[in-house]
């Protein structure tokens, strides 16, 4: 008995029955990486999902691509749904897909890029809303861990460029699901007491989600509408979030951010003295051109120039001068004000004034100070500073 033969046509309208008719195959969620990414003039999209072995077509007709929330893309690792089917003028079975999600970070990055493009339409990166920073700080407020090396690089750093420094911490979240509102909470307590001239947000460097809770839109708006200049000090230099553009400053590093705080001391000093001495050139400038001045009215003839004249000049030279002179003996006050109070909160953080009051300083033979019983062990040598100099001791 011959066997039935069959077109090539009805076998591939067999298969697309038989897998039609599969519920496995009718409603399957598949996740793999996209690629051969083509978007069609018509708005249909075809493309290939892949795995590190395999590799499957797939078409999603505009009816559905319409209602994706992102853009689809090579590289993009995604989970569809969609049907298993037969494509019968070439044999071929695809998937069908009917929705795409982006998988793990991939989320996160267009969740992230999506509220960038929000915000920064909204104006909330515009530079013109930026708020400056004040030359030297009273007091600065910190927002970070209360534990861990951002906040001890902050303070060695902020202590090595200025050291009347005067920080002000505020305990917070800066990984996990708390980091937004800890944050939130940190910015709307400095504004509402007050208490500080600058804010500085800080954490170390991470990952990509190690970060994102600094992505938050809340936190953004937080940000935003402080009356109180903040310093995003986020991760490591390479790392972005949105706290970092919608923030007055982005500082690269923690450390960094101090430093963009904290001017140098002795800048300070430089400074004033170069403004002072670029007053008292510019006085005695202006003094020898109105004594130059005097010298050639002296000169004319005074049939030439009537007496009336001479005596308006001699005026409004006598009251330029006595303005001049009251202007410098202000200004000169003032920078004496400044640096005399920079002298006493000086003198006032100097390690001699703690020793005559009866303190030392206790140092381990490498230097280090001691400031716990349990970092000195029995027979440990020490070495005391007093007022006076240094004694070595031996511990008991």
């Amino acid at each position: 008995m011959e066997k039935k033969v069959y077109s090539v046509s009805q076998l591939n309208k067999y298969i697309k029955i038989i897998m039609d008719n599969d519920t496995f195959l009718n409603d399957i969620n598949i996740t793999g990486e996209i690629t051969n990414f083509k978007a069609h003039y018509s708005g249909h999209l075809y493309f290939t999902l892949k795995d590190d072995t395999s590799t499957i077509k797939c078409v999603m007709f505009k009816g559905n691509a319409m209602y994706l929330k992102f853009k689809p893309g090579d590289g993009m690792k995604v989970v569809i749904s969609g049907q298993v089917s037969v494509f019968e003028r070439d044999g071929v079975y695809q998937i069908y897909c009917k929705s795409m999600i982006p998988e793990g970070v991939g989320e996160l990055y267009i969740a992230y890029e999506q509220l960038k493009k929000k915000l920064d339409k909204e104006g909330l990166f515009d530079e013109k809303y930026k708020k400056r920073l004040p030359f030297l700080p009273n007091r600065v407020g910190v927002i970070t861990s209360r534990t861990g090396a951002v906040i001890r690089d902050i303070i060695n750093v902020s202590t090595r460029r200025y050291p009347n420094v005067n920080l002000l911490i505020y305990p917070a979240s800066v990984q996990g699901v708390n980091v937004a509102k800890t944050v939130i909470s940190g910015i709307k307590t400095f504004n509402k007491l007050n208490n500080v001239d600058v804010i500085i947000i800080a954490r170390g460097g991470g990952s990509f989600e190690d970060l994102f809770g600094f992505n938050d839109e809340s936190l953004a708006r937080e940000v935003f509408n402080s009356h109180i200049p903040i310093v995003s000090a986020v991760g490591h230099e390479t790392d972005f979030t949105i706290c970092d553009f919608v923030s007055d400053l982005r500082a690269p590093t923690p450390s960094a951010a101090a430093e963009l705080v904290y001017p140098q001391y002795s800048d300070i000093i430089q400074k004033i003295t170069s403004d002072k001495n670029r007053v008292m050139l510019g006085i005695g400038n202006y003094i020898e051109r109105k004594k130059e001045y005097v010298k050639r009215l002296k000169a004319l003839k005074l049939e030439k120039v009537p007496l009336d004249i001479i005596q308006k000049h001699r005026l409004t030279i006598d009251s330029c001068m006595k303005q001049s002179y009251n202007t410098i003996c202000i200004n000169l006050e003032k920078y004496k004000s400044k640096f005399m109070q920079a002298t006493a909160k000086l003198d006032v953080l100097s390690p001699l004034k703690t020793l005559s009051r009866g303190y030392s300083i206790v140092q381990n033979k490498n230097g280090n100070v001691i400031t716990k019983i349990k970092e000195v062990s029995k027979n440990d040598e020490l070495f005391l500073t007093l007022t006076d100099g240094k004694v070595n001791v031996i511990a008991k």
